[in-house]
Order: structure tokens, then sequence, then C-alpha cells
């Protein structure tokens, strides 16, 4: 009867050692869905040889394949394009599987830390075969004629110049806004955009909860705009025509008691055409930042003809396609 106990915990330890052994093996993202090969493609703007160890490999369409072993080494390329010739210099990085360790409370880096199934190497590079630097990008620097971009910004930061009829220059800075629209690519790095917006001068620049007592006065602005723009590796510029509204609103709280009003509260709206200036700065593949200068000269449906107002904001803006 001992001798079947002891068999049966033998057993059982064995089973409780073999689960764990197999669990551990399922917790290693790396090890588990990594293949021991990744592949990177390769753009160039002409059409190049692309000599890696002995191998020797020519672009078709301005495009190569290159399927690389993953391992915790630099890789050392040679583009050669007519008389020019870049060395590249790939370094492993960590992969995606690797970091999805953190999905299994950490152990999966211990079982993954020495593998070289850990690694990876850009999935994409573009290389532009005039540059004589050796370096490569993540993303295609060129936008060509035809593409299509949906824009989604956030004009967050936004100051205000507005002259309500009636009122003195009221002017100040605050938070919050939205744009969409589209850019369309007529030639090569140049684009026309339509895009509509809304903005505000909130004095809270993150989302929280606020009790508003007594007076207080909100600036807003929504408008549509049509510029012409001009990309130039990493920037661009644009100016095009704008039609806005620029509203001023005095408002009343009654929350907590506070102070009568010094007036009623009244809310004043102006429309008005003007012009559009922006520049952005490309940080990423589809992020950029930004400034936006709108400012409005010509009321409608107004006794004045001519009055600057203006709306100067900092844009994030996301250029997706």
């Amino acid at each position: 009867m001992e001798k079947y106990k002891l068999r049966v915990g033998l057993r059982s330890r064995g089973f409780v050692d073999g689960s764990f052994a197999f669990l551990l093996f399922l917790t290693s993202c790396a090890s588990v869905f990594n293949e021991r090969t990744t592949t990177t493609k390769i753009y160039t703007t002409r059409a190049s040889k692309i000599i890696f160890n002995k191998d020797t490999i020519e672009t078709f369409a301005n495009k190569a394949k290159l399927n690389l072993e993953r391992r915790k080494e630099t890789l050392f390329l040679r583009v050669i394009s007519d008389s020019l010739e870049k060395r590249i210099v790939l370094k492993p990085q960590n992969s995606f599987n690797y970091y999805g360790n953190i999905l299994t409370y950490g152990i999966g880096f211990l079982v993954d830390k020495k593998k070289p199934k850990r690694y990876g190497y850009p999935r994409k590079i573009f290389l532009n075969s005039l540059d004589t630097l050796s370096k490569y990008f993540r993303y295609d620097q060129e936008d060509k004629k035809g593409q299509l971009h949906l824009h989604l910004s956030l004009p967050h930061i936004n100051n205000f110049l507005l002259k309500p009829i009636n009122e003195s220059a009221k002017t100040n800075t605050g938070f919050w806004g939205i744009s969409i629209g589209m850019d369309y690519y007529y030639q090569n790095n140049k684009f026309l955009n339509i895009s509509a917006s809304a903005v505000s001068d909130f004095f809270v620049p993150i989302p929280a909860a606020v009790d508003i007592k007594g007076e207080y006065e909100l600036m807003t602005s929504s408008s549509l705009y049509l510029s012409n723009n001009y990309k130039i590796r990493r920037f661009s510029i644009g100016y095009g025509l704008s039609y806005s509204r620029n509203t001023w609103d005095l408002r009343y709280y009654d929350l907590f008691n506070p102070p009568p009003p010094s007036r009623p509260p009244v809310k004043k709206s102006k429309d008005a055409f003007g012009f559009i200036f922006s520049s952005y700065y490309q940080l990423g593949k589809c992020f950029n930042i930004g400034v936006i200068y709108r400012p409005s000269f010509w009321p409608i449906n107004s006794e004045q003809t001519f009055q600057y107002e203006h709306l100067i904001s900092m844009d994030f803006a996301w250029k997706l396609y």
C-alpha cells in the first residue's frame, strides 16, 4: 500500500513538473510565436543593388526583400545605385512578441532573455538613393501624386483676439479643439487641404470636472477653410482662405452664492472671411505638430466692412492613409 502511494506521489510530482514546464513554455511569447527568420522590405528611390554577406539582390520596381535570421547581431548592408554607395547598419531590436511577455506577468521575459528569437530587425526601411548619408527611414519620406490623407487634429492651445459688436476687444488663451479634413496631393509633395474645425479658450488643459461660479467669459470659433500646401522633407507650409464664426459668450453661474452679475449674460457672434496660414513638422509616419494662424478681416452682415480678428493655435495632427 505504501509503495502504491509512493508511485502515485512520484507520478503526481512528475505531472506537476511537466505541467509547469509546459506552462512556462507557453508564457515565452517570442519563443512560441516568432519564426526563426524575419523579413525586412527595402524601398529605394532608384534601381539599386543590395549586397548582404555574399549575396547581391537587385531591386524590382525599387523594392527588395531580405530574409534575416533572428539574432543579437548588428547587420551591415551595402546599397549601390548608379555610382553612389550607401552603407546601412541594421541593429537588432526587441520584437513585438517579446514585449507581449508583459501579459504573462513577466515570466516570459526570463524565458526569452537569452534566446535569439527575442530579436528582430526593422520590417520596412526607406532609402533616398540620391542621398549620400548612410541612414534610412521607417516610413516613406515622399508623398505621391494622387494620395488622399484623412486629416484629424487637436488644436489644443488657442489664442483669441475678438472684437464683438459694441464691446471692447477680447483676448485670451485657452484649450481644446477638434478638426477634421482631407489632404489631396495634386503633385508630389504638394497638396490641397480642406478642413472644418471648432476650438475654444476653455481654461482647463486636461479632461476634468470643474465648477464655475459667477461671471465667466468663453470664446469659441468654428471655421471651414481651404489651403494650398508645400511639403519639404518633414516640414510643410500652407496658405489659403477661411470662413469663420467667432463667438464671445458672457455667462453667469449661480453656484455657491457668487456676487451678482455686473450685467445680463450675452452672446455675440460674427461671421467673417479671412485667410489661414499653417506650418507643420512631421514627427512620425502619421503624427505632426504645427501652428495655425487664422486672421479674419471681412465681417458678413455687419456695418463694419473691415475688422481684424485672429485665432492662433498649436495643433497636434494625425494624417492617415
